[in-house]
């Protein structure tokens, strides 16, 4: 509903940060994580996805000139029949993510740095890839997304940063504890 009040009802920056589309991605891969299970994280990913749609589209319908929410929701049923795939995939990709990985405030910042900086360059795939022209366009503001790429760079940045900091650490600590043996042989 944020999102929707950011975005306004006018071209330009606004307009642009409103309709990213990292953060519907993080809606539904936030609500799966809250399960180790596939089809439950689909579930979760899918009721968020859903609910979060809805509320954009409420606060654009309530908020611009002429809009009717069934007017609204019939003029973006693209991106409400996006989000019946997009959510299910993300929800059970958290919960994959939950299942797998036992430092998942790490994979979940790993997997946000992707998304920021994929987001970009499906854009301008956009402007290469026959055929996509008509599904994303770029009359949106471009320097939100060069922002965007960039954000998601220094994010995986500090991730990578982190990591090799903690197998440092592990192998320091894996060092005293050989040499801490090798003592006690003697």
């Amino acid at each position: 509903m944020l999102a929707a009040l950011v975005k306004g009802d006018h071209d330009g920056v606004r307009d642009t940060i409103g309709n990213l589309s990292t953060p519907w991605l993080l809606v539904a891969l936030a609500a799966g994580m809250h399960t180790r299970s596939l089809p439950r994280g689909a579930a979760l990913g899918l009721a968020a996805t859903v609910t979060a749609l809805l509320g954009f589209y409420l606060v654009v319908a309530v908020t611009a000139d002429d809009g009717h929410l069934e007017q609204v929701l019939r003029l973006n049923r693209r991106w409400l029949y996006s989000g019946l795939l997009s959510g299910p995939v993300l929800g059970a990709f958290g919960a994959w993510l939950n299942r797998r990985f036992t430092n998942l405030p790490m994979a979940v910042t790993v997997v946000t740095g992707l998304l920021l900086v994929l987001e970009p360059v499906a854009i301008v795939s956009a402007r290469i890839v026959p055929g996509w022209r008509e599904v994303i366009h770029w009359h949106l503001a471009p320097g939100v997304y060069v922002a965007e790429a960039v954000l998601g760079l220094l994010v995986l940045a500090l991730a990578g940063r982190r990591l090799a900091g903690r197998r440092l650490a592990g192998r320091r600590l894996a060092g005293r504890r050989l040499a801490g043996r090798r003592r006690r042989t003697f």
